[in-house]
């Protein structure tokens, strides 16, 4: 039951401006719970899917255009990759202090108020960039965003999106690019991590839930985003810092 409830939270928060992995260090510790670091990438890796079936119209122009030489297409995937860079890194450099991290809620709510500071801003920003008009300095800029949110409590949707829209970027593109750029992170992430998982029941219902839900949380990020709602979540997260220095 542990994992289900686990599974919906990570579902509905990777996508939601609010830190998925904060969420569930909030949460394991409320409901003294906690798996290994594996269990959560494998979530992470079934929200992989659920962005797939967000983004497929651009991840088929990419692949279609890499083929096709497509120059646009291309590009964008060259740009993804330098936004993908920082974030590896990161990963593999600190994952012990990553883990570390999860244990310590004083540390998560810290981090959640950053999360806090870059909603609130970002509805102020209206940028008229679009998708094939980011540059490599853009991608690289919003790569470092991605990567400062590997740390639990900063919202890797929020950061990304936040970068991006400072960097001019429309927002229905800011998100779309925040979510391409994901991708590779996610699967990698998984993969690495897939082979510690032991595929017990409730762990698979917990791939499930994560799966649908997160599908809902994308839903709710485009609407929230198109219409500049963005700081609503950004009020939330002050109180998920204040939960998390109470608690830990």
């Amino acid at each position: 039951m542990n994992e289900i409830i686990l599974g919906v939270i990570q579902g509905l928060t990777e996508f939601l401006p609010v830190s998925s992995s904060g969420h569930l260090a909030l949460f394991s510790k409320l409901i003294n719970f906690n798996p290994d670091v594996s269990f959560f990438a494998f979530l992470h890796l079934m929200t992989f899917f659920a962005v797939l079936l967000f983004v497929y119209k651009e991840v088929w122009f990419i692949l279609k255009g890499i083929f096709t030489l497509d120059k646009d297409a291309w590009n964008l995937a060259l740009k993804i990759i330098v936004s993908t860079i920082p974030a590896a890194i990161i990963g593999i450099l600190f994952e012990d202090q990553i883990s570390e991290v999860f244990s310590s809620l004083k540390i998560v709510g810290l981090f959640f108020l950053f999360t806090s500071i870059a909603m609130i801003l970002s509805d102020k920003f209206k940028g008229n960039k679009n998708l094939i008009d980011i540059n490599y300095t853009d991608a690289a800029i919003i790569g470092l965003f991605q990567a400062a949110a590997i740390f639990p409590g900063i919202s890797r949707s929020g950061f990304t999106l936040f970068g991006a829209l400072i960097l001019n970027i429309k927002k229905e593109d800011a998100l779309k690019y925040s979510f391409l750029m994901s991708l590779p992170v996610t699967f990698g992430a998984g993969l690495l991590e897939i082979n510690k998982v032991t595929f017990t029941m409730p762990v698979i219902y917990s791939g499930i839930s994560t799966f649908i839900f997160g599908v809902f949380g994308l839903y709710i990020l485009k609407k929230t985003v198109i219409n500049g709602k963005l700081k609503y979540f950004g009020y939330y997260t002050i109180f998920t810092a204040i939960l998390s220095f109470i608690i830990g």
